[in-house]
């Protein structure tokens, strides 16, 4: 199944391991080789849906999915998620 990447809508998507670096309440949450999702022409990260039910099932959910509108919620099925990387502002 071919997933056409949702920011450049040129490249494909193809599965990837990332560093998962993410802060969850006061902790710093790092997990090596995280499957997730690359664009193959932008390099455009969108995470793993079944990996990051798999990490909401182990932490619980951060403010930030609290926060999401429901319609933007992801399928805990295969394949690429709703949510990537998110960049942190100084």
């Amino acid at each position: 199944m071919s997933h056409t990447c949702p920011n450049c809508g040129y490249g494909t998507l193809q599965p990837a391991r990332i560093t998962y670096l993410r802060r969850w309440g006061d902790l710093l949450i790092t997990i090596p080789n995280f499957h997730a999702w690359q664009c193959d022409s932008c390099r455009h990260t969108r995470y793993d849906s079944a990996a990051l039910a798999q990490i909401e099932l182990i932490f619980g959910p951060d403010v930030e999915t609290l926060m999401e509108s429901p319609f933007l919620r992801y399928r805990a099925g295969s394949g690429p998620g709703e949510r990537g990387p998110e960049r942190w502002s100084y």
